[in-house]
């Protein structure tokens, strides 16, 4: 029996990754994560801010592929 599985949203993408990040960047560099929301980013898009504990900062942007 094929298993249904639940479409996956940009904003349900968005809050598991920021969860998984924020974990391994506070373990690996005292670093942590939030999206773009809580970051004041003003954009559209979903998506995350990465504060890596030695200054350096990444944003990673979510967005849906119209592909297929």
């Amino acid at each position: 029996m094929k298993r249904k599985t639940k479409r996956m949203s940009e904003k349900r993408i968005e809050a598991k990754l920021t969860r998984l990040l924020d974990r391994v960047l506070a373990q690996r560099s005292g670093g942590w994560s939030e999206t773009f929301k809580e970051a004041g980013v003003l954009t559209g898009n979903r998506g995350i801010v990465l504060y890596i504990g030695n200054g350096q900062e990444f944003q990673i942007a979510i967005v849906e592929s119209t592909r297929g």
